[in-house]
């Protein structure tokens, strides 16, 4: 059996379609709280955006991933998005497509900046891309729920409120400490092997 018989077998067309049940809800309030759409072009976009999922299973196309098939069938979504943004020529149509998965996304420079708290702005532009390269590879291999707010927080600019909602959270505040704790671990492993970069 190869690998894309092993895709298949392990996201059947039933656990598919039980897996876009309990994502619907999540997508619909990303989809609303980031591009202000109404409910039915959500609709659109997540039936596109499962089809999408469901033919690259067909395909063998996703064995492995680099994060969890909910960030990455959201990641789907939101370049549907922007896909429908461009189209209807709204301001959003111009942000870039990029997906939320780690290793495909060019985490931006400011949002660097943000996470780390960097005060020294002397870097030249090789340890500036280390260390890009180095906060991609902490926030990929912090464990779960971490590495899903980090990057939904300071590389997607989503909302606390949107993120109590995704990551079904009581409340703001509930996120505010899990999200300072990741800091947290975040800063602690970027201390520890930042020192390799010199």
């Amino acid at each position: 059996m190869n690998m894309k018989d092993n895709t298949t077998n392990a996201y059947s067309q039933n656990v598919l379609n039980k897996f876009a049940a309990t994502q619907w809800e999540k997508v619909l309030t990303y989809l609303q709280g980031q591009f202000q759409l109404e409910r039915t072009d959500c609709e659109d976009i997540f039936q596109e955006s499962f089809i999408i999922l469901y033919n690259q299973v067909v395909e063998g196309k996703i064995s492995e991933l680099s994060c969890s098939l909910s960030t990455y069938f959201i990641s789907i979504c939101r370049n549907k998005a922007h896909e429908h943004l461009r189209a209807a020529a709204t301001k959003e149509a111009l942000l870039e497509d990029s997906f939320i998965c780690v290793e495909e996304a060019d985490y931006r420079m400011d949002m660097i900046d943000k996470i780390l708290a960097m005060e020294d702005n002397n870097d030249d532009e090789r340890m500036t891309r280390k260390k890009a390269s180095l906060v991609r590879q902490i926030v990929k291999d912090l464990p779960s729920p971490c590495n899903e707010l980090l990057w939904a927080f300071y590389r997607d600019g989503i909302s606390m409120k949107t993120m109590a909602t995704m990551f079904n959270y009581k409340s703001e505040s509930a996120v505010k400490v899990t999200k300072h704790r990741c800091c947290e671990k975040f800063k602690t492993r970027y201390e520890e092997n930042v020192k390799n970069l010199f």
